[in-house]
């Protein structure tokens, strides 16, 4: 949906304020601003914070059992692409492709992580000749 650049001014307070509800949100720190100016100017009610997506529910479910360092932080970033992607944030059409690098980087580096599967045919036959 198209927006209209709106420049304020905020205590230093507000601002931090501000900014820690955009990252306990995965957002950026105008989107949360102009959230929260919509729901303020709401007279319905009606107005719901976005919610995360089948993007984000299924990159979550892609990584879920990621548990090496360097993958959990790449599966972090992997859910705030897809977020900015599922929000058509500025840049979501670039953050397609950054987002499937993101999940193959955070699958290769948890599959290092665990090294070789034990169960694997090839690992069993190649323990075998040694």
């Amino acid at each position: 949906m198209p927006s209209t650049v709106l420049s304020t001014r905020l205590t230093p307070r507000d601002h931090d304020r501000l900014r820690a509800l955009a990252e306990r949100r995965g957002s950026s720190l105008a989107a949360t601003a102009g959230h929260l100016l919509a729901a303020a100017l709401d007279e319905s009610g009606e107005y719901r914070p976005p919610q995360d997506g089948v993007l984000v529910a299924a990159v979550r479910a892609v990584l879920e059992d990621v548990t090496a360092p360097e993958a959990v932080m790449n599966r972090e970033l992997a859910v705030h692409l897809a977020r900015a992607i599922e929000r058509r944030e500025p840049g979501h059409l670039s953050a397609i492709g950054a987002l499937r690098k993101t999940v193959e980087s955070a699958q290769g580096a948890q599959r290092e992580h665990d090294g070789p599967d034990p169960d694997d045919p090839l690992t069993v036959l190649l323990a075998g000749l040694i």
